[in-house]
């Protein structure tokens, strides 16, 4: 006789978590690909960043902004620089559900302008989700690079 193992998973989690994880793809995806549109369309109407924005910001930088203004610094910042000089990769999740409710720890790899160049950091980003209306959107981004290790 073998081992079964059950499953309890709520009805829908899965199709829920496939999802959310589709979304936090199109983010990082979105940002690299400066495609404006398409990541404001991932937040709902009132969506907050709190974190770096920008050159010389520091990593530790808290201050809650509206997704529309990050959106207009982001685009500004990022006129002029070349391609490859700006990216962001998803390495890792943490995921947790509870009904319309979902939050999500990513670790992210973030190459950002340096000068003519570019470096590499990992990013800690907690990223707040709300389904309404079967509808999955972020409520809130807060995002820290890492202070050391994470350099290359």
């Amino acid at each position: 006789m073998g081992c079964r193992i059950e499953d309890r998973t709520p009805t829908g989690t899965r199709r829920d978590e496939d999802t959310i994880h589709l979304i936090l793809n199109q983010y990082a995806q979105r940002l690299s690909e400066r495609d404006w549109a398409g990541l404001r369309a991932l937040f709902w109407q009132d969506g907050i960043y709190a974190g770096p924005l920008g050159p010389g910001a520091p990593s530790d930088y808290h201050q809650a902004v509206s997704i529309d203004a990050s959106v207009r610094i982001l685009e500004r910042w990022l006129r002029g620089v070349e391609r490859g000089n700006f990216d962001v990769r998803v390495l890792r999740t943490d995921f947790r559900q509870q009904g319309d409710l979902a939050a999500v720890w990513i670790v992210t790899r973030r190459r950002v302008p340096s000068g003519s160049t570019a470096i590499e950091r990992e990013w800690t980003e907690h990223v707040l989700l709300r389904r309404i209306d079967d509808e999955w959107r972020i409520l809130s981004v807060a995002a820290v690079s890492s202070p050391r290790g994470g350099l290359r």
